[in-house]
């Protein structure tokens, strides 16, 4: 279950305590007996044109006898709050309204409010700050919060694992090295803290890529690869930037692209086993993927067709990556073309093309994030 209530002791999970909540100008506010250091929100979509609304207060703990099940407002179906780990407290709103992104938190308070587009105004009550301050106020915390995430960028192939090539010169697991290290430059001049999977032409075996991201305790992990048609005969014809999430697959065109970058792995299991394998699905976690593959994929296109022209749109899609699975935040596998497509393949050489499919990437990230 989504939601499930773990009693802990207070003498074993020391944490910031929740203390207690209230409802004032349309906002719910939460108090706690320390300073928040982190709060991370998703949503998910619900039959009747519901959606739930989940926030979780990292370092915090939930005390015995303590809830906001008692809170009632017009636009709220429903209040509640769990502990979903020892060191994660989980807020889940169910409402009818479109969009309650705008959480703040400043010292011991967060403030989430109940009617969608709504700034929160609590942190203002006391006192006569102008409306450009708040704004100035609300950009400082955004900025302040990028600099608590991590991102972990997985270098598709590597060493032994070559990849898709084409053409003698034109080698997977080079190109995606390539576009990783940029990526990791401009995610750092961004603000935010980022590892790589692999800092060099290594084997990095595919379940170890995500319990690095895990390790990490990453906010986003992002593996990059480049595709290859099926046969000679077809290279004209598989051309795109792709973008994949974890889900099962739905075309034959992903579920080929999965197989390819499974292989490594799955080679010798039997059908029973690669399934079993591949069925560790987190609805959460598919919800959040998909949002930031979408973020991604727009911004790649964007930067790359303001100089390269007509780049091919191929989507985003759900497919079974095994380098997905395990990951315990949102994660994309980005097929940032064709190695062995004659226009994509000269692309992906071009290091100019590689920069601003980097840039993108970069962008994407960034906007996923700051939907958060």
């Amino acid at each position: 279950m989504l939601f499930l209530t773990l009693l802990f002791s207070e003498r074993l999970f020391a944490g910031n305590n929740f203390i207690k909540s209230k409802i004032r100008q349309a906002e719910l506010r939460l108090y706690f007996s320390s300073k928040i250091e982190r709060v991370t929100y998703f949503s998910i979509p619900l039959k009747d044109g519901l959606t739930k609304y989940v926030y979780d207060i990292h370092g915090a703990t939930l005390p015995s006898g303590k809830g906001i099940s008692h809170h009632t407002f017009r636009t709220i179906k429903s209040f509640r709050i769990a502990q979903n780990s020892p060191t994660k407290l989980r807020v889940v709103i169910e409402s009818k309204e479109k969009a309650l992104d705008k959480h703040e938190f400043k010292g011991r308070m967060l403030i989430i409010p109940l009617i969608s587009g709504r700034y929160v105004v609590g942190f203002s009550d006391s006192n006569s700050s102008s409306s450009s301050k708040k704004s100035k106020t609300l950009k400082d915390n955004a900025t302040s919060k990028k600099y608590r995430y991590r991102v972990v960028i997985d270098a598709g192939h590597g060493g032994k694992d070559v990849g898709a090539i084409c053409c003698g010169d034109k080698k997977e697991k080079f190109v995606v090295f390539s576009i990783a290290s940029k990526l990791k430059k401009k995610l750092e001049a961004k603000g935010f803290k980022v590892y790589m999977t692999r800092d060099d032409d290594s084997f990095v075996k595919l379940p170890k890529r995500t319990e690095f991201a895990n390790k990490k305790k990453a906010d986003i992990f992002i593996s990059i690869h480049a595709n290859a048609a099926p046969n000679k005969q077809m290279r004209d014809i598989f051309k795109g930037i792709e973008v994949y999430y974890l889900s099962p697959a739905k075309t034959q065109r992903a579920k080929e692209a999965a197989e390819k970058e499974n292989a490594v792995m799955l080679e010798g299991k039997d059908f029973y086993t690669k399934n079993e394998y591949l069925s560790l699905l987190n609805r959460e976690k598919i919800v959040e993927s998909h949002k930031l593959g979408l973020d991604v994929s727009n911004k790649m296109l964007k930067n790359v067709r303001s100089h390269f022209g007509s780049v091919v749109n191929s989507g985003v899609k759900p497919a079974n990556f095994w380098v997905l699975v395990g990951a315990q935040m949102p994660a994309i596998l980005v097929e940032t073309g064709y190695i062995t497509h004659p226009k994509e393949g000269e692309n992906l050489m071009n290091n100019y093309y590689k920069e601003l499919l980097a840039k993108g990437i970069a962008e994407g990230i960034e906007r996923y994030l700051s939907h958060k």
